[in-house]
C-alpha cells in the first residue's frame, strides 16, 4: 500500500477503482466560412442548455458559479462571431478570444483573478467539446477521479456518471470546483503530486476527504476500516437531520448563533430549510458583478426588504460591497494594480467611488426603515479612519440610521487587531473573516499550489488572533462571529465556541453538521481545550488535540 497526501477540499470517504483521466487533447480540424458562425452558435445552444440543466438540478451555492459562467459564455461567443467575420476560423476564435482574456487576467497579479482564469479555461474547453461534437470520457459507477486539474464542468457531469470521489494534481480548497465538490457531498483532494503517475486505471484507492490522504491499493483490513468510516459518516447525516430544527445550545446550556453565508435569495431558501438562525453575511456582489449597469437603490432595496422579510426577525448582516482588484466592476473603471489583493478593495474601493457607496447604503437605509432585523458591515477595513468616514456617509443620508442598523467591521487586516480597544468603540459587533485573516497572517497566497500548504487556518497564530478579538470584544459586551470556512470546519468548532464566539456563518448546507456538534459538546470543556490548542505549535498538533475531544463528546468513530 501507497500512501499519498494531499489537500482534503471536500469531506467523506471514497473507496473505488481509479480512472486516470488524461488531459484533453484539442482538435487540429478547423471549421471556417458559414459553417464557422453556424459550429459557434451551435456550440453556444448546447453549452447553455448544459449550464441550464445544471443550474435546475444542483444546490443554490453551485447554481450562483454557473450563473456566472452563462453570462461569460454569452460575450465569448459574440466577440469569436466577430473574430469569424474577419476570416477566422471557429476554433481559432475561440481560442483567441478567451486566451486574451486568460492573458490579460493572468497578467493582473492577484491570486483570487486565478478562479476566474480556470472559469474562462472550463468554458473554452466545453465550447470546442461542442463545437466538436466530442463527448466527455465515460466512467463507471463508483469510480475515483484521477486527473491533472478538473474543471466545474467535468465535475458536475462525472457526478452524473456517480463518481465516489476526486483526486487532482492542481487546485486549491478556495478554487470554484472545490466549492461545488463540497455542495455536491463528493469527497475530494487536490494538490496530490505525481497522482496521475503514481496511480494506474483500475489500482483500487481510498480517497479520504477529510485527512487529505489517497491509499493505493490498500490491504483487505484497511478496506474494512474506510467502510465502516464511510458507514458511520452515513449514520451522523440523518443525527445531523435531526438537529437542525433545534437550536444550536451547548450540553451546558451555552447557546451559539448558525447563521448562513449567502449570495442570492436560492441560498437563503436553503439555508432556512436547513434551520438557520439568520444571516451572517450577505454576499452582495452577486447582484452587482452580474450586471451590465450599477442598480438603482430602489431596486437594491426591495431585494434586501425581500429577504430581511423571508427571515421574520432573524437577523440579515450585509457585507457591503466587496468588490475592486480581483473583482472589478464592468461600469467602474478601476486602476491597473500590480497586487490588488492588497490595493484598492473592500472599503478603500467604497470610499473612492462615493457614489458607489451612497447607492449601497441609500438602499440599506430604505431597507431598515420597514425591515428591523438588517446589519450592516465593512469588508476589508485596517484603519479606524475607515470607520469614522463610512459612519459619516450613512449619518448624511440618514441622522436616525443608528437606530436602526446595527454597524460592524470585518476584522480581517491584521492591523486591526493591535487597534482593537479603539475600534470596540465605534462598532455594534464584530465578524471576522478567518479566510483573509489566515492569508494575511502569513503573508501567503492560498491559491498559490507552490505555498498554499502553509496556509492554515487552524494553526495556532490564527486562533490566539481569534482569542484577542475575543478577548476585547467581551470586555465591552460586543458579539463576534466567525464567517470565513474555518467556522464550517468541524474540528474548529469546539475551539470557537470554547474562545467565547457567539455566531458562526456558514454555508447553507453545512448548517445542520455544525448545530449538532454544538448540541453535543460543554462550554466550560471546550474552553479549556482552546486554552490548551492556543500553546501548541502548528495546525497539526491542533487537529489531534481536538480530534481526541470530539472522540469524547461525538464517540469513537467520528471521520474528522
Amino acid at each position: 500500500m501507497q500512501i499519498i497526501k494531499g489537500i482534503p477540499v471536500s469531506g467523506g470517504m471514497g473507496i473505488g477503482e481509479a480512472i486516470v483521466i488524461q488531459p484533453v487533447i484539442q482538435t487540429t480540424t478547423e471549421i471556417t466560412g458559414e459553417d464557422a458562425k453556424s459550429a459557434i452558435l451551435n456550440a453556444k445552444k448546447n453549452t447553455i442548455e448544459l449550464l441550464d440543466e445544471f443550474i435546475a438540478r444542483e444546490p443554490p451555492e453551485v447554481a450562483d458559479i454557473l450563473k456566472a459562467h452563462k453570462l461569460m459564455v454569452d460575450a465569448i461567443v459574440s466577440e469569436a462571431l466577430e473574430e469569424v467575420e474577419k476570416g477566422r476560423g471557429a476554433v481559432a476564435a475561440i481560442n483567441s478570444v478567451i486566451d486574451k482574456y486568460v492573458k490579460l487576467l493572468t497578467a493582473s497579479g492577484s491570486s483570487l483573478i486565478q478562479l476566474r482564469v480556470n472559469d474562462l479555461i472550463d468554458i473554452k474547453n466545453t465550447l470546442l467539446e461542442n463545437l466538436t461534437q466530442k463527448n466527455i470520457e465515460h466512467v463507471k459507477k463508483g469510480s475515483i477521479i484521477v486527473i491533472k486539474e478538473i474543471q466545474p464542468s467535468q465535475l458536475l457531469r462525472y457526478k452524473n456518471q456517480g463518481i465516489a470521489g476526486i483526486v487532482s494534481e492542481r487546485g486549491s480548497y478556495t478554487s470554484h470546483v472545490a466549492i461545488i465538490a463540497r455542495n455536491l457531498g463528493i469527497p475530494a483532494i487536490f494538490g496530490a503530486k505525481n497522482v496521475t503517475e503514481l496511480v494506474k486505471n483500475g489500482d483500487l484507492i481510498i480517497v479520504d476527504g477529510f485527512s487529505g490522504e489517497v491509499l493505493i491499493n490498500p490491504d483487505k483490513n484497511t478496506v474494512e476500516l474506510y467502510n465502516a468510516k464511510k458507514k458511520t459518516f452515513t449514520k451522523l447525516i440523518q443525527l445531523f437531520e435531526r438537529a437542525k430544527d433545534k437550536h444550536a445550545i451547548t450540553t451546558d446550556g451555552y447557546k451559539v448563533l448558525v447563521t448562513a453565508n449567502i449570495g442570492s435569495e436560492d441560498d437563503l431558501n436553503t439555508a432556512l430549510i436547513n434551520g438557520c438562525d439568520g444571516v451572517g453575511l450577505f454576499r452582495t456582489e452577486f447582484y452587482y458583478l452580474s450586471r451590465q449597469t450599477l442598480p438603482s437603490s430602489e431596486e437594491f432595496s426591495r431585494i434586501l426588504e425581500k429577504l430581511a422579510n423571508k427571515l421574520e426577525e432573524k437577523p440579515l448582516t450585509i457585507r457591503l460591497l466587496d468588490v475592486g482588484g480581483d473583482k472589478p466592476l464592468p461600469y467602474l473603471s478601476s486602476p491597473k494594480e500590480n497586487n490588488p489583493f492588497l490595493g484598492l478593495r473592500g472599503i478603500r474601493y467604497l470610499l473612492k467611488y462615493r457614489g458607489l457607496l451612497k447607492s449601497q447604503l441609500q438602499a440599506i437605509v430604505m431597507a431598515s426603515s420597514k425591515q428591523k432585523n438588517i446589519r450592516v458591515m465593512a469588508p476589508m477595513v485596517s484603519t479606524i479612519e475607515e470607520i469614522r468616514l463610512l459612519k459619516e456617509e450613512i449619518k448624511k443620508i440618514s441622522p436616525k440610521a443608528k437606530e436602526n442598523i446595527e454597524f460592524g467591521i470585518m476584522v480581517e487586516v491584521p492591523s486591526t487587531l493591535f487597534l482593537l480597544d479603539k475600534i470596540i468603540k465605534e462598532v455594534d459587533f464584530l465578524s471576522i473573516g478567518t479566510n483573509d485573516l489566515t492569508q494575511y497572517l502569513f503573508a501567503v497566497d492560498r491559491t498559490n499550489e507552490e505555498v498554499s500548504h502553509i496556509y492554515d487556518d487552524m494553526h495556532p497564530a490564527v486562533l490566539r488572533a481569534i482569542s484577542e478579538i475575543t478577548k476585547h470584544a467581551q470586555k465591552k459586551r460586543i458579539p463576534v462571529d466567525v464567517c470565513g470556512e474555518l467556522a464550517s470546519n468541524p474540528l474548529a468548532v469546539p475551539i470557537l465556541v470554547g474562545l467565547g464566539i457567539n455566531e458562526l456563518s456558514v454555508s447553507p448546507t453545512s448548517i445542520p453538521l455544525i448545530k449538532w456538534i454544538i448540541q453535543n459538546i460543554p462550554l466550560e470543556r471546550s474552553k479549556r481545550l482552546a486554552k490548551e490548542v492556543l500553546t501548541l505549535e502548528n495546525g497539526q498538533e491542533v487537529r489531534e488535540k481536538v480530534r481526541e475531544f470530539l472522540k469524547e463528546y461525538l464517540g469513537e468513530n467520528i471521520p474528522w
